[in-house]
């Protein structure tokens, strides 16, 4: 078993979701700027008796039940982040970002799979070559694609080249809430800007750790026989500069993008930063969570290499529906035609600042 040690610095904001929404007045408040997660079982042990509906049946929200003196007792509050909703709104809702039992961010090994699984699959193609056409996508948009994987990587799990890859969890401190903050996001075309989203997300500068294991007994002439992976061992030997050469394709495009729209300039600056970076080949950027977009969780360039076909897999999954001020794609147009940008919010004014979940991933022997 081959061991080595992952450092991942996050550069910028990354939110990766644990599929809840917080509320707030029962998960959350905000003051002075700040917003205050609520320890909402100490809230309601020491101010249950409180809890009397009003004259329509409604009972008062756990925020609610707290006295001004209230909002300086930490016992009160799991954490705080950083910034506050844009939306006014009693009930606003963030979306909540993963963490442990303990309310400590930390990175899943699968969310860093799954980015690494795209960059080789990525890379790999040309090498492998698949047959690419509408049987090869297949008819469930949840398992699309699925038969051209098999080429690459396997047929089945237990034949699956990454399976010899094992990666860990990745934690950072265990301060609860550290490093983390509300973030103002947008969906941006190059026109304009759709509704705001706010976000848990992990702030830009932070650092994690981790282990990544690669199973050397897969490649022995014993399981060569029955697994196959022997001509595609070096895929995992390169493995960060094929995410590095993924990573920066990528980006070349994503600068392009933000450089032909209007009033980007802050995200083409990051994304010429990205760039113009170079990195050894034991780094390389990846995109992550939230934000990431079709093109960096797919097969990408080579579904659109047949513009027929292509258009035929935009149309029967539904992929570029119509929305605000945005008519539906016409055949032959770019896709995806929409990012996801940090915003910042200046008298009533948002202004994109960056991308969303860009990480620098350093490997180093354990």
């Amino acid at each position: 078993m081959a061991v080595y040690d992952l450092t991942l610095t996050v550069l910028s904001p990354l939110h990766i979701g644990d599929g809840g929404e917080l509320a707030q007045g029962l998960d959350f408040l905000v003051r002075q700027g700040r917003t205050y997660r609520l320890n909402v079982d100490a809230v309601l042990a020491a101010r249950g008796a409180q809890m009397r509906p009003d004259r329509a049946g409604n009972y008062p929200l756990p925020a609610n039940l707290l006295q001004p003196a209230d909002l300086d007792n930490p016992a009160f509050f799991r954490y705080s982040l950083a910034g506050i909703p844009r939306s006014p709104k009693a009930d606003a809702r963030v979306k909540s970002c993963i963490k442990d039992v303990h309310d400590c961010a930390y990175i899943p090994g699968s969310s860093l799979k799954g980015a690494l699984r795209t960059a080789l699959a990525w890379t790999g193609w040309s090498e492998v070559n698949p047959r690419l056409d509408r049987a090869a996508i297949g008819r469930s948009k949840s398992w699309a694609g699925q038969p051209l994987e098999k080429k690459l990587f396997g047929p089945d799990p237990n034949h699956d080249l990454l399976r010899a890859l094992q990666i860990s969890d990745l934690s950072g401190s265990r301060k609860p809430g550290f490093r983390l903050a509300l973030v103002n996001a947008q969906v941006l075309t190059q026109r304009s800007a759709g509704s705001p989203v706010e976000l848990e997300a992990i702030a830009g500068d932070t650092r994690f750790s981790g282990s990544l294991h690669i199973d050397e007994s897969l490649f022995s002439a014993a399981a060569e026989r029955e697994l196959g992976f022997a001509n595609r061992r070096r895929w995992l030997d390169e493995l960060l500069p094929r995410a590095q050469q993924h990573a920066q394709a990528r980006i070349k495009q994503l600068l392009a993008w933000f450089e032909q729209a209007d009033g980007y300039p802050d995200v083409a600056k990051f994304y010429r930063q990205l760039a113009n970076a170079s990195l050894p080949p034991n780094q390389a950027l990846l995109q992550l969570g939230w934000g990431a977009g079709w093109d960096g969780k797919t097969f990408w360039t080579h579904l659109q290499k047949d513009a027929d076909l292509f258009d035929q897999l935009v149309s029967d999954f539904h992929m570029q529906k119509a929305g605000r001020g945005a008519p539906l794609r016409r055949r032959g147009e770019p896709f995806p035609r929409s990012k996801r940008a940090v915003m910042k919010v200046l008298e009533g004014r948002a202004t994109a600042l960056a991308p969303m979940g860009w990480v620098l991933l350093e490997i180093q022997p354990s």
